[in-house]
């Protein structure tokens, strides 16, 4: 395997207080943030309703646009200028109604181009909703008996909560952003879910097996030697990730625009909270209640 790193002594434990105050701000941030917005903001796979596509000759204002709509009762209606090569491409989505494309062009002049227009039912249920929920709960259980298996209990606990804590950081940014919760998000989230664990997983195993190796060091320091042995892992599969999710955010265009971004975010916390919400946590348990491996 390529060494990016060698011998790296990087003290990750010994900084975990300002990591929990940078974690706890940003999910506080992202409460904050979904109270001002007064909850996410639901796409078109939630509510159902009608997707229309306008170019027109020259740029113009969203709040203009967003003025002729309210002349027909579609003050409501998210307006979002398309960012593309061509200029005056513009994404009305509103309300569900039959011809609206055609109703909301003749408001112009001059009139602009209809170049799409869908009709969208909810194709999300509230028991599907339920059914999301449901089944991320189900994951966090199965992989809290899983590492609670293989490792510890302390491990499993710990793990779970660090996959809870990149789900509220990917919501926070979410909603800060002001982006879409659909479909492909949903999916990102669970695809954030099973990336992190994987990585937890690499470092836990690497832990185990030098707690029977360096049993001279402290739990921290065991830690430490651990992450910063698996670190040039982490840096080369966690860059070639990103690599591949900036790509597509950048040039994937606007349909996976927001998957991308959800992913590029949940992948980042992966890997923080790997050593500093799990591991710290690990810590801080054994320094309140040491478990028998410790006791040594």
């Amino acid at each position: 395997m390529i060494q990016i790193f060698k011998n790296t002594k990087f003290n990750f434990i010994g900084i975990r207080k300002y990591t929990y105050a940078l974690s706890g701000a940003l999910i506080i941030m992202g409460i904050v943030s979904i109270i001002t917005h007064r909850g996410l903001k639901y796409g078109i796979d939630f509510t159902g309703g009608s997707i229309v596509e306008l170019r027109f000759e020259q740029p113009i204002e969203t709040g203009y646009i967003r003025e002729n709509l309210s002349k027909i009762g579609l003050g409501d209606a998210v307006v979002q200028k398309i960012v593309t090569e061509l200029q005056g491409y513009y994404l009305i989505k509103t309300v569900p109604k039959e011809g609206v494309g055609e109703e909301i062009a003749n408001l112009f002049n001059p009139r602009p181009t209809v170049e799409r227009e869908e009709l969208v039912g909810p194709s999300v249920s509230q028991g599907f909703k339920m059914r999301a929920v449901l089944v991320v709960l189900l994951g966090w259980i199965m992989i809290l008996i899983y590492v609670a298996i293989r490792f510890t209990f302390r491990w499993g606990v710990t793990a779970v909560v660090a996959l809870i804590h990149d789900v509220l950081v990917t919501v926070a940014f979410i909603s800060i952003f002001d982006k879409e919760v659909n479909i492909p998000i949903v999916a990102a989230l669970l695809t954030i879910i099973g990336y992190s664990i994987n990585d937890s997983i690499v470092v836990a195993d690497r832990v185990r097996e030098n707690l029977r190796i360096l049993k001279k060091n402290t739990l921290p320091e065991i830690i430490n030697i651990s992450v910063n042995q698996t670190l040039a892992r982490t840096v080369l599969t966690s860059f070639t990730l990103l690599c591949v999710l900036i790509a597509i955010f950048l040039f994937g265009g606007r349909v996976i625009h927001d998957f991308a971004f959800a992913l590029i975010v949940g992948t980042i916390s992966g890997i923080y909270s790997t050593v500093y919400i799990m591991s710290a946590l690990v810590v801080a348990w054994e320094r309140v209640a040491p478990s028998k491996l410790t006791k040594r």
